[in-house]
């Protein structure tokens, strides 16, 4: 049995549950923390009778801050993304008597 392959499958299938774990864990960060922070002000307005405004504040304000983080880490991503693929090397300079240059051809 070839021990490369199943190397190979062996780190896909841990990329894959890696993908999967992080899908689930943003999924439930996006849920809970506007529900919390619409928990928390609903608390609030019951507290200080002032009903809807602290709710709706707080959930605008969860909802805001989940966007914004989720856009940064996103373009922070991408941009490691960019500078880790093969585009982003720096070609090596021809040797000078190599000829690969195309100078010095008549």
């Amino acid at each position: 049995m070839d021990d490369s392959v199943d190397e190979t499958d062996l780190r896909h299938s841990r990329q894959t549950w890696k993908g999967f774990d992080d899908a689930s864990a943003r999924g439930i960060e996006l849920v809970a923390t506007p529900l919390l922070f619409g928990l928390g002000g609903w608390y609030l307005d019951r507290w200080a009778g002032t009903r809807p405004l602290f709710t709706l504040v707080l959930f605008l304000v969860a909802v805001v801050g989940m966007a914004a983080r989720m856009y940064y880490a996103y373009a922070a991503a991408m941009e490691e993304h960019d500078r880790a693929g093969v585009w982003a090397r720096t070609p090596r300079p021809a040797s000078a008597g190599s000829g690969e240059t195309g100078e010095g051809h008549v």
